[in-house]
């Protein structure tokens, strides 16, 4: 991963942002924890170099870096393995158009500072590079997070507290190292700590990969939200129920179907500008039963094996591999688009 902005001086990076950012002002699971704080960048910087050591500066978290910059300052470069980005590296990401809003953020915290467990939004991908500084990660494999649950909305913040149950959840723990990128899948609960001041940039993403899965969450919170306000449906028309439905997707989990649908419909025009044909896979109609079974897999691997003309140490995927992907991404989302407008037509 290229970062340029990592050889210029600290200085010059507050020069260039200057805006107040959000900062976790305690220890998220300490007594005199606090809701996030604004604070100037050079007032951060200065208040860490004061505190040196201190595990009371605070965390900078999510922070809006790469769009507050302004898309001009080419701040990093992303290997190929990351271009493949629905949200956030598209060509309508920094526009209007984009119905999810911006998912790149910058990390920034002191030592002893920590995120406490939990899962990233929408059941996204996300991915997060350190540019300096190191990270302890604790993982848990999805559904073992069901160990560490205190109640039906809460999790504990801390699994460090509960090591006994490590073993049987599969706890995996591993140091991230300065220049290193880690890749986190859907539905895996995490903890990380900084072991040292750190700073990361981070994305959450999605992709042909895991909208299924994203799907499959919003129709799940869907049902959930039915349940709750069976009692009261009837108080409102169809209209304004759904209404009222997708404002609390929104809110709960960042995504409801029409924005969902949104980004489905822009895929669809974008790579159907390119192609005219699609992945028809020759065993299944799904292609979620495709990402189940081995031999799917391996066919559609060397497909790309036999056609790929990609060049080691090159960060650009060739023609032949974007145009595969373009067909299985026009597919892939061709059938959870039609899986949601199912859904919205048996809500009406």
């Amino acid at each position: 991963m290229e970062v340029p902005l990592i050889n210029e001086r600290t200085d010059k990076i507050m020069e260039n942002c200057g805006k107040c950012i959000d900062y976790e002002e305690k220890s998220p699971c300490s007594q005199n924890s606090k809701e996030c704080q604004k604070i100037k960048l050079k007032d951060y910087i200065k208040m860490m170099r004061d505190n040196s050591g201190s595990s009371n500066i605070g965390y900078v978290k999510d922070w809006h870096f790469q769009q507050e910059s302004g898309t001009s300052y080419e701040m990093y470069g992303l290997p190929s393995v990351l271009r493949f980005d629905w949200i956030n590296n598209e060509m309508w990401s920094n526009d209007e158009h984009n119905q999810l809003g911006d998912y790149r953020f910058v990390y920034f915290g002191a030592k002893n500072t920590w995120t406490p467990f939990h899962v990233d939004v929408m059941n996204s991908y996300s991915w997060s590079a350190n540019i300096c500084g190191r990270k302890l990660w604790y993982f848990v494999p999805p559904n073992n997070e069901e160990y560490f649950r205190i109640d039906r909305d809460t999790f504990l913040k801390d699994i460090r507290t509960v090591q006994d149950r490590w073993l049987e959840a599969a706890v995996v723990s591993f140091i991230q190292e300065e220049g290193e990128i880690v890749f986190v899948p859907s539905n895996w609960y995490h903890q990380v700590h900084n072991l040292e001041d750190t700073i990361s940039i981070n994305h959450n993403f999605v992709n042909a990969s895991n909208v299924d899965v994203i799907v499959e969450l919003i129709i799940k919170r869907l049902m959930d939200i039915d349940v709750e306000l069976a009692d009261c449906r009837s108080c409102f028309s169809s209209a304004e129920y759904n209404s009222f439905c997708e404002k609390i997707l929104a809110a709960d989990i960042r995504v409801n179907l029409a924005q969902f649908r949104s980004l489905l419909q822009l895929i669809i025009d974008d790579r159907g500008n390119d192609i005219n044909e699609c992945w028809i896979c020759p065993r299944h109609r799904s292609f979620s039963e495709c990402k189940k079974d081995g031999n799917c897999l391996e066919f559609m691997r060397t497909v790309i094996r036999t056609n790929c003309a990609c060049e080691m140490g090159n960060s650009l995927v060739c023609n032949n591999c974007l145009n595969f992907m373009k067909q299985y991404e026009i597919s892939v989302t061709a059938e959870c688009l039609a899986r949601i407008c199912y859904i919205e037509e048996e809500r009406n």
